[in-house]
């Protein structure tokens, strides 16, 4: 019995099976960029809180401030410039559309606002036009790059 060949087979069903659950009939183009950053807001916090389940061993209150490396808006400001220089001309309108929308500008002028902004409208866009792949690779690029994060902050709050 080969097993890559069965362990293959359910991955498809299970990206199928996600892809089932998710779809729907939704033109990310004719929505708000502040909608799409609604949804990815929703998204991007749902993708973390899932790959930190394992590492929080059960405290949700550990999770919790796991969790906040990614989704708080100095996070995702990092998170933004890790992805930049891999986006595509589509994608790079998208965040700047984020960046400039009316929900970003709620705050004024903090940049960390704006670009997280962007980033959820980003998020929010690739996931209603069904590019989980592509999704999920730039948030693993996140993920790594977040582990040099977490130990900068365990350092700084030791001294």
């Amino acid at each position: 019995m080969n097993v890559s060949n069965g362990s293959s087979r359910i991955l498809k069903s299970s990206l199928s099976d996600f892809e089932n659950f998710f779809r729907t009939d939704i033109v990310p183009e004719e929505l708000s960029i502040d909608s799409l950053s609604f949804v990815g807001d929703a998204v991007y916090s749902l993708y973390f809180r899932i790959k930190t389940l394992r590492s929080a061993k059960r405290r949700t209150g550990y999770q919790h401030n796991l969790t906040l490396l990614y989704v708080e808006a100095k996070g995702q400001r990092k998170a933004l410039e890790v992805i930049e220089k891999f986006l595509s001309e589509e994608e790079r309108i998208i965040v700047r559309r984020g960046y400039n929308s009316r929900g970003a500008r709620k705050r004024g002028d903090d940049e960390n606002y704006k670009c997280a902004t962007a980033l959820e409208a980003l998020v929010g866009y690739l996931f209603l036009k069904g590019r989980y792949r592509r999704l999920e690779e730039l948030l693993e690029k996140v993920e790594n790059d977040v582990s040099s994060w977490k130990k900068c902050a365990e350092r700084d709050s030791k001294t």
